[in-house]
């Protein structure tokens, strides 16, 4: 992982990803509780307006990395998060205000660097499961999962019940393809069961992925190169850290440390750019890291605490999307 973000510069790599896109932004950071809305720059068509409903509230102790952000499907107001490398193989369950719901140990797993989370269906049918993402570098050379093709990891379980102590993941392989070594850190699992990962942008262009679908255990499944959505990160701040499919599968958000992109799923899986940007530096993310995007634009963001050593902390975001 890296240190707080860097001075967001639009001109940069980002503005590949904004080719043909309007942009928005926060005007303030308001206190807590209170709304800022955020304006159109420049004046383009569809330019989302949002509102800033919380910023900075803290996380539990113990999540000090949070890395990836997911609503429950069966638990309505609870949200599923997690540490990234080094911790426990531990899902928190959370409210909107960052209150630690409950914590549930993933038996079968381990957290060598998990980055994202979605839920979404079962992959073997119905039922919600939440589907983690164990396919960051910082376990050594791919999560330290082998040599040659970078080797990538999924680790899927039932949604936990209320109360549960324990879930049983099933763990399922991915392989890079030829030549493709990249840190991962974001993850979109669209309601027909597709799943596309979006590398960082590290040494790297920043790329789409799909994990061939249905999954299937045993022999590694090799990912398929999409597409390319921007050139190498060239500031910090340009690094994508997570990703979130809206459950009605029309909206994919991407983000980076310092900015958030909408892109209709239909434009990202072909050749087109995002609708609208916001520009989350205003929000004082110490280290923006997931993104949580609900049919209604309805926005949950997470953040590592500062020096891995304080707290994470939550925001609660209310975007109009184009329609």
């Amino acid at each position: 992982m890296v240190g707080p973000i860097s001075l967001f510069r639009r001109a940069l790599a980002m503005a590949a990803l904004l080719a043909a896109a309007g942009a928005c932004r926060v005007d303030e950071a308001p206190a807590h509780g209170k709304r800022a809305q955020a304006t159109a720059e420049p004046a383009a068509p569809d330019a989302a307006q949002c509102a800033v409903l919380d910023k900075g509230l803290t996380l539990p102790d113990d999540l000090k990395e949070s890395s990836g952000i997911a609503p429950s499907r069966t638990q309505p107001g609870v949200y599923w998060t997690h540490n990234d490398s080094g911790n426990t193989p531990d899902l928190y369950a959370v409210d909107i205000e960052g209150h630690e719901l409950g914590r549930v140990r993933v038996v079968g797993a381990t957290n060598l660097d998990w980055e994202d989370i979605a839920a979404e269906r079962c992959p073997d049918g119905p039922g919600s499961c939440l589907y983690i993402a164990d396919s960051g570098d910082n376990g050594g050379g791919g999560g330290g999962k082998g040599k040659g093709q970078h080797a990538v990891r999924l680790d899927v379980v039932p949604e936990p019940a209320q109360g549960a102590r324990t879930v049983q993941a099933r763990e399922y392989q991915g392989l890079l393809p030829p030549g493709k070594r990249t840190d991962i850190e974001a993850m979109a699992v669209l309601p027909d069961g597709r799943i596309y990962l979006v590398s960082k942008g590290i040494r790297n262009e920043i790329e789409l992925f799909r994990w061939p679908t249905p999954l299937r255990q045993g022999a590694p499944a090799v990912l398929e190169r999409v597409r390319r959505l921007a050139p190498e990160a060239a500031e910090v701040g340009d690094r994508v850290t997570g990703a979130s499919a809206s459950p009605n599968g029309r909206w994919v958000a991407v983000r980076t440390y310092a900015a958030l992109a909408f892109y209709r799923t239909a434009d990202l899986l072909g050749s087109g750019g995002p609708v609208a940007q916001l520009d989350l530096e205003p929000l004082g993310e110490t280290q923006g890291e997931a993104v949580s995007l609900a049919d209604d634009g309805d926005v949950v963001l997470t953040s590592e605490g500062h020096g891995h050593h304080l707290p994470g902390t939550i925001a609660h975001l209310r975007c109009a999307l184009p329609q």
